[in-house]
């Protein structure tokens, strides 16, 4: 998913860690929009048609939906032209392994549209709609892992990757899980030390993964109403929520909303955050508040 992956594990069953590794390279190897032959590249290539595709592929596309929905469309999983006309054609990992879009331009179709049978394991895509998970793949891999290994009878687990992660069962100290947010601005330090129980943190950048085209910089969060990079005065937002798929969500959604909006959509959404401006301001959500947004606990 061109980004490192982290999994810690407490009391692992046998083979968890190869277990954890064989599994996110088959997630990858399904949902990447940079490989030809996988699940969402085969959607993308042939919209318009019935394809079948492996039952994590549907919880993919069920999730895209979910999201899309509780973050009120800012979170659009259907700009895949978009992604690629502002220069995000080309895997950020060297492989030079690229993406194509829909044959099509898209009618004004949404996610809402697509198509999906859970039996059967069919999905239609209306033509010309490229689908691109963005980040919530990464999330929502976290999320799958870390239940299948609790299913197999590890005692807990946190898998984390590219900074999006999820985590469930016995942690490894009294206080939870500890989760280092880096400082979007400067990467030697630390913005916040969480302690969490369980559930999912995610980080939405547009300082992470940008790109210089046409004399300017682009970045990969994408505005839904413009469809093109957001001019959002945020750098990067960290949102704590119930799952690593449902905080990548809401992390997009929050950074699209400015400093002036973000505290108001975490509070709205019951979620838990801190934001930084690109001159540097921190703001974060009530439990997150002090000094230093040194150590706090997060239920």
């Amino acid at each position: 998913m061109a980004s490192d992956a982290h999994v810690v594990l407490v009391d692992p069953a046998e083979s968890a860690e190869d277990y954890a590794r064989g599994r996110l390279a088959e997630l990858e190897r399904r949902w990447s929009r940079f490989l030809p032959g996988s699940d969402l590249s085969r959607l993308n290539t042939t919209a318009g048609s019935l394809m079948l595709v492996s039952p994590d592929t549907i919880v993919l596309l069920d999730t895209m939906k979910e999201a899309w929905r509780v973050t009120d469309g800012r979170y659009d999983p259907t700009m895949l032209a978009a992604i690629i006309a502002a220069g995000y054609s080309t895997s950020v990992d060297s492989s030079g392994k690229r993406s194509r879009p829909a044959r099509r331009p898209s009618a004004g179709h949404t996610i809402g549209d697509v198509a999906i049978d859970p039996v059967t394991t069919a999905v239609v895509v209306p033509a010309g709609l490229g689908l691109d998970p963005g980040g919530i793949g990464k999330g929502l891999a976290a999320d799958m892992i870390v239940t299948e290994l609790l299913g197999k009878g590890t005692g807990g687990a946190l898998v984390g990757v590219g900074g999006d992660l999820a985590a469930a069962g016995t942690p490894p100290t009294a206080a939870g899980w500890y989760v280092a947010v880096e400082h979007p601005l400067d990467s030697s330090r630390s913005l916040a030390r969480l302690a969490l129980e369980a559930g999912g943190v995610a980080t939405s950048s547009t300082v992470s993964r940008s790109w210089m085209k046409d004399g300017s910089r682009r970045h990969h969060a994408l505005d839904p109403l413009t469809r093109t990079s957001s001019t959002t005065d945020l750098a990067a937002v960290t949102v704590v929520a119930r799952a690593g798929w449902e905080a990548e969500a809401h992390a997009t959604a929050a950074l699209l909303c400015g400093s002036e909006r973000v505290l108001d959509y975490l509070d709205r959404h019951g979620l838990e955050g801190v934001a930084t401006t690109l001159d540097g301001t921190t703001v974060a959500s009530p439990a997150l508040r002090g000094a230093g947004l040194a150590e706090r606990s997060v239920t």
